[in-house]
């Protein structure tokens, strides 16, 4: 292990990021992602895209808190569905993922440890869990992290993956930068979730070039009531004070 970790460690990337976006698909890197994680041991790996709480879940949510979460990577899905059928509504996780700034490990003594939980991932051969923020520009809203899970028992991967990180993580930010030129929209949470219908979407795309209500009534074939109506459900959705407010939030998101 010594020799693969000296060997992996030497790796450098050398070219541009737009270059290697050009010379490389999503498969691809996530392929390559998957093969370096392997040498060191890592069972599965998981690269996801999750919401920072923007949105007011009381408006969409149906309870299963990592349902909210867009994964990517090699985390069986069948894995997936069943934690998030029986597990992440009662995983502290959630609660502490999307604040972190640094690596998360998962042991007896982190915030986001839960017994229940740490048996679930036991029983499917994952002893040790660690989850990894990327830097991103919308970071107010949404981020990227790497989930990474190991058959070591918690203890043993502490002190391994400290071994590892420090040259680990930037290779992963530097996949994650390639990745997000490769394919940024469909990683865009906001986008893909479709928290607008399209009516409200193009009602919101009016208001933001400064139509009044009537005017957009008029050139929708809808009520002035209707409109109102989108802009304050769309209000509610994002927990925007105000129209202003509101167009200013969407801009940053990107769906404006």
């Amino acid at each position: 292990m010594e020799g693969v970790l000296l060997q992996l460690k030497q790796q450098q990337f050398s070219q541009e990021t737009s270059v290697l976006a050009l010379e490389c698909n999503w498969e691809h890197l996530l392929q390559e992602i998957q093969d370096l994680l392997s040498q060191l041991g890592f069972v599965s790996y998981s690269y996801s895209v999750i919401k920072r709480g923007l949105l007011n879940t009381s408006v969409e949510s149906d309870g299963q808190r990592g349902k909210d979460v867009d994964i990517q990577g090699t985390l069986p899905a069948s894995l997936v569905d069943t934690y998030n059928r029986d597990i992440s509504h009662n995983d502290p996780l959630w609660d502490v993922l999307p604040s972190i700034t640094s690596p998360l490990l998962i042991n007896s003594s982190s915030t986001a440890y839960s017994p229940f939980s740490e048996k679930f991932w036991k029983r499917h051969g994952i002893s040790s869990r660690v989850y990894i923020p990327m830097p991103g520009r919308n970071s107010t809203y949404w981020f990227h992290y790497f989930g990474l899970y190991h058959e070591m028992p918690a203890d043993e991967f502490t002190v391994y993956f400290s071994k590892i990180s420090e040259w680990l993580v930037p290779i992963l930010i530097r996949y994650h930068e390639v990745l997000q030129v490769v394919s940024e929209a469909e990683q865009n949470p906001y986008l893909k979730k479709q928290p607008l219908s399209p009516t409200c979407l193009q009602v919101m795309k009016m208001t933001a070039q400064g139509m009044p209500v009537k005017s957009i009534a008029d050139e929708l074939a809808l009520t002035e009531e209707g409109i109102t109506y989108h802009i304050t459900r769309a209000k509610r959705i994002f927990g925007a004070r105000n129209k202003t407010q509101l167009v200013g939030m969407m801009y940053e998101i990107g769906l404006l």
